[in-house]
């Protein structure tokens, strides 16, 4: 029986509570037609169907965001183009990280693929306490949608800043 009185606990195992709320949501790997070489390399730059993609280096964009999520941001700009921030959310210590490893189209929808790391010790790659990274995208083709899953097939949810 769970003593937790002010969080119910979804279940408890050798005394170690897990909450519903903390549980990240398991997605199946989407399958999706990859822009990787056929080396398994992910180009910098490219195109995902219409889309035209460039990876940016971590040093140029930063984020706010405390929450684990993406958005999609722009500069006020006409014609410029968006930038979909990928957040791995807050971290305490260091050594945290977010990279791309893969992207492509399933149909009208981009999907996304990031692998998060842990390497105690080290800084984090990322500006500031929050490890992100970030996907330019043209604005003249823009997906109809956008799925972001893990490697370990976590997915990332919109977030609202």
């Amino acid at each position: 029986m769970c003593r937790n009185r002010i969080n119910v606990c979804f279940r408890c195992l050798h005394g170690l509570q897990i909450r519903k709320d903390r549980i990240r949501k398991k997605a199946d790997l989407p399958s999706f037609t990859s822009v990787k070489d056929p080396d398994g390399t992910l180009a910098q730059k490219g195109k995902a169907g219409d889309i035209e993609y460039s990876i940016l280096d971590k040093s140029s964009f930063g984020t706010n965001a405390k929450k684990r999520g993406y958005y999609v941001d722009q500069l006020e700009q006409l014609d410029s183009p968006y930038f979909i921030v990928i957040s791995a959310g807050s971290k305490t210590k260091d050594g945290y990280d977010i990279n791309i490893t893969d992207l492509g189209m399933q149909g009208s929808t981009l999907v996304i693929i990031v692998d998060e790391t842990v390497n105690p010790g080290e800084k984090n790659a990322s500006t500031g306490d929050t490890p992100c990274c970030v996907l330019e995208i043209g604005h003249d083709n823009v997906p109809e949608d956008i799925r972001i899953v893990s490697t370990s097939g976590e997915e990332f949810k919109l977030i609202e800043l």
